[in-house]
């Protein structure tokens, strides 16, 4: 008669969340830390290359990935703001 042989378990990695991010102003990858201090509930982004700092108001749930997010989206906000051209208020005045 023969031994039962055990079943082996393969667990799947659990997914984690990244905690450094790539910097959209000057490039650098894996260049921006997030500090969040959730006493006063605030998020430091700071990138190591360009050493631009910012400062955002952060919710108890979120993590480094949505402050990060918010960040990234508020940039782009701003760029298409700058980015639009200016209308005029006034008529076209074209002579012949």
């Amino acid at each position: 008669m023969g031994r039962k042989r055990k079943r082996i378990v393969r667990t799947k990695p659990i997914p984690t969340l990244p905690t450094v991010f790539d910097c959209p102003i000057c490039g650098t990858t894996n260049s921006i830390n997030i500090d969040i201090n959730r006493k006063i509930r605030t998020a430091v982004i700071f990138c190591g290359k360009c050493k631009i700092q910012t400062t955002k108001p952060v919710r108890p749930i979120e993590e480094r990935v949505d402050v990060f997010g918010d960040w990234l989206d508020a940039l782009v906000e701003e760029s298409e703001q700058d980015q639009e051209p200016p209308i005029s208020t006034e008529g076209s005045n074209i002579t012949e």
